[in-house]
């Protein structure tokens, strides 16, 4: 029995390491798809789960993915005296990549649960983000929504990802618009303080004046186009008409740095998350359906 055991665990880590679930997950949703039966489970309100299923989407069962993540080194931009002058915004590509990573096989995982229990969407995709203090650089992405399948269209069997609560799910498709994917993308820029900046923070007159701190501001803007224009790439890619629910969640910490005198640099972490839709066809046929996961680099 043990060996049994051994063997079953073997399996399973082989999976998690090709991005995909355990092999009990695996065993569990295809019961349960194989089953079949009304019974299921579900995050989503009365009012949600109603009108889904008004509009012929059928709850079949929650659905999760998650992936705990190790950030690698960062290099830190030097600062020479000229730069150290003029400021500037330089994205951290480990940090950037790292998050990236994780959130795509976390999304993976969900899409391989929803398509075992044969979904064809996951509505109320949400996503939870935490740095673990029990191991240095460990980051945690985890994933989580509730699988329908349509009874009156035949779909692919891909199931589409959106973070569209059940409500906001069947009043789009009741005006004629379909979810084809669901896009994210993640940027951490690093924002070095100018002489101006620093001034302006730490100057005679500092506490007497109304500034902005231009580097910052700067910096911000940078990070929300770097990440905007990843997700607009990713819905280009399945052919998107546009965005909706666009989620941008902004988390910034200061970064103090003894180099060429003291200074108070700023690090940005911007998240973008949203749901690509196409409209229907007059006739009211469905597009064939798409997932915006597992999308390589995007391009700079």
């Amino acid at each position: 029995m043990s060996d049994g055991r051994g063997e079953r665990d073997a399996r399973s880590l082989a999976s998690i390491e090709a991005g995909g679930i355990p092999v009990a997950a695996q065993e569990r949703l295809d019961e349960l798809r194989r089953r079949g039966g009304r019974f299921f489970t579900s995050d989503l309100s009365v009012g949600e789960f109603l009108l889904a299923r008004g509009s012929a989407f059928r709850a079949l069962t929650q659905v999760m993915g998650s992936s705990v993540y190790h950030v690698g080194w960062q290099y830190m931009p030097y600062v020479n005296a000229w730069s150290f002058s003029q400021g500037g915004v330089t994205e951290l590509d480990t940090q950037t990549e790292a998050w990236n990573d994780a959130r795509r096989l976390a999304l993976g995982r969900l899409a391989e649960e929803a398509a075992r229990a044969g979904a064809d969407a996951v509505v109320g995709v949400r996503l939870s983000r935490a740095e673990l203090d029990w191991g240095q650089g460990l980051i945690e992405f985890g994933s989580f929504g509730t699988a329908v399948r349509s009874e009156k269209f035949q779909l692919e069997d891909t199931p589409v990802l959106s973070n569209l609560s059940g409500q906001e799910f069947a009043k789009l498709f009741a005006h004629g618009f379909w979810p084809v994917g669901l896009v994210a993308a993640t940027t951490v820029v690093y924002v070095v303080a100018s002489w101006a900046t620093q001034n302006a923070q730490q100057g005679f007159l500092s506490r007497w004046q109304n500034q902005e701190l231009t580097d910052y501001t700067e910096g911000l803007y940078h990070a929300r186009a770097l990440a905007m224009r990843r997700a607009q790439q990713q819905a280009h890619q399945v052919g998107a008409h546009g965005l909706v629910g666009v989620q941008i969640e902004q988390h910034q910490h200061e970064h103090e740095v003894d180099q060429n005198g003291k200074r108070t640099d700023l690090i940005v972490e911007l998240h973008v998350l949203g749901t690509a839709v196409v409209e229907l066809k007059p006739d009211g046929d469905v597009p064939p359906t798409y997932i915006a996961v597992g999308i390589g680099k995007e391009s700079e």
